[in-house]
């Protein structure tokens, strides 16, 4: 990895890996979704990116997000009682490293954990990272979770219904790019040795795990051709996302591709979000260039025809990375995401209804 390459996702910037020459294709099957206006949560005069949101018990929304600000990148946190005003920030990271792609948890006794990786741009490393607090103010001194001469990023924290957290993240220490999963059952003071989920000749990345209603692990990620570079993952259309299931969170199925059908690899599919409804029905958003625009946000049902997506963003920006949460108001979900609608990239968020 060369010293003046972005290895984070600020590279995203402007999707410009989003080819904005194809129309969109999208099927009406599945209704419109109802947009809120978006509301920006950032506003800092750089570039914001890399946003997670989680609604915690105490009934606030909370976002952390990646600040690239006077020459380093810090991780840090908002919160909303309903999303429409947020909060002061505060500062989760500090120190001369980089910080991005921070992802929340909350455990069931109101612990928040967050997981980030933490780039080492004289050393040329990147490795994830973990941190936990009480009340998303004041936060435990970092822990390295992983440590390879190979980069080591993107990752994925959760805590499940039992109060176990795993951290899954993607690794090109193989050779080629994995992903890899480690676990707390002590509520993030040890961790387990790492462990390799993926084994295959392509390229793995932006992990997202969840556990269903039914005890059912879902994995989503972002798969690339073999060989494909990691600093070509905002350009390189042989993006699809897959996903794979467990009952144990060990043993995986073969993976699947749940993206719509591409078969001349024209779109960019990637950052792969897997939600459920309070039925219990899977829905997976995505960033894709099936527009004309510079990137968008999609949704489509699992259940579903894969080809019937709907638009959760809708304006001629470049709009990418999403990450959604339910509301108090069943039916309602917000999304945050990145977009360089104001002319720099910063955080927004919005509601929608399904």
């Amino acid at each position: 990895m060369k010293a003046r390459s972005r290895v984070f996702l600020s590279t995203l910037l402007l999707v410009v890996f989003l080819c904005p020459d194809h129309k969109l294709t999208a099927s009406t099957s599945q209704g419109e979704a109802q947009l809120s206006a978006p509301v920006r949560i950032s506003n800092y005069a750089g570039d914001d990116e890399d946003p997670s949101v989680l609604l915690a018990r105490d009934g606030r929304f909370y976002v952390a997000w990646s600040s690239k600000r006077r020459g380093g990148a810090q991780i840090y946190i908002k919160s909303s009682e309903g999303g429409r005003t947020w909060s002061t920030e505060e500062m989760v990271t500090s120190g001369p490293g980089e910080d991005y792609f921070p992802s929340l948890a909350q455990t069931r006794d109101g612990t928040f954990h967050i997981a980030w990786f933490r780039l080492e741009r004289k050393q040329k490393d990147a490795d994830i990272w973990y941190s936990r607090s009480q009340d998303a103010r004041t936060w435990t001194s970092p822990v390295q979770i992983s440590e390879s001469p190979k980069p080591d990023w993107a990752p994925n924290i959760h805590a499940d219904s039992r109060g176990v957290l795993r951290i899954v993240w993607s690794s090109s220490k193989t050779g080629n790019r994995e992903l890899f999963v480690s676990r707390s059952d002590d509520g993030g003071r040890r961790w387990s040795p790492e462990r390799q989920i993926t084994q295959s000749d392509e390229e793995d990345d932006f992990p997202h795990m969840i556990e269903t209603s039914e005890g059912e692990w879902i994995l989503a990620w972002t798969r690339y051709r073999k060989g494909s570079p990691l600093l070509s993952y905002y350009k390189d259309a042989s993006a699809e996302i897959v996903i794979a299931r467990s009952r144990d969170g060990l043993n995986w199925s073969a993976p699947e591709v749940v993206a719509p059908p591409d078969e001349k690899r024209r779109h960019m599919d990637l950052l792969p979000f897997v939600f459920a409804d309070a039925a219990g029905q899977l829905y997976l958003s995505w960033t894709s260039s099936r527009s004309d625009r510079r990137g968008d946000i999609l949704l489509r049902s699992l259940a579903s025809e894969a080809a019937a997506y709907r638009l959760l963003t809708t304006e001629p920006k470049s709009d990418y990375d999403a990450k959604i949460s339910p509301t108090k108001t069943p039916g309602q979900y917000i999304m945050v995401w990145v977009s360089n609608r104001d002319g720099k990239t910063d955080i927004y968020c919005r509601t929608f209804r399904l």
